[in-house]
């Protein structure tokens, strides 16, 4: 038993019908993010000189046989990963 999925064609879009659409997202009232930090007008000495912030180590939690990291092929990455570093 199989398990087929049909793939349907997408609907070409007209160059015409392409260069006449418009809209989006108003950007320009989202609130400016409180994660980076604004370097704008900074020499690049002084961009260089800022120290790297690192992120904390991940933290993994219980794993279980067969779970979905398991199932993704996580388990099978990081045991070729460490073969390599030999």
């Amino acid at each position: 038993m199989t398990n087929r999925t049909e793939i349907q064609e997408l609907p070409s879009i007209a160059g015409t019908d392409l260069a006449s659409a418009s809209g989006g997202m108003r950007w320009e009232d989202f609130r400016p993010s409180q994660n980076v930090e604004d370097r704008r007008g900074w020499t690049r000495r002084q961009h260089n000189a800022v120290p790297p912030s690192y992120l904390p180590t991940p933290q993994v939690g219980p794993r279980t046989p067969g779970d979905l990291p398991s199932q993704a092929g996580l388990d099978d990455l990081i045991s070729s990963g460490k073969k390599r570093r030999r």
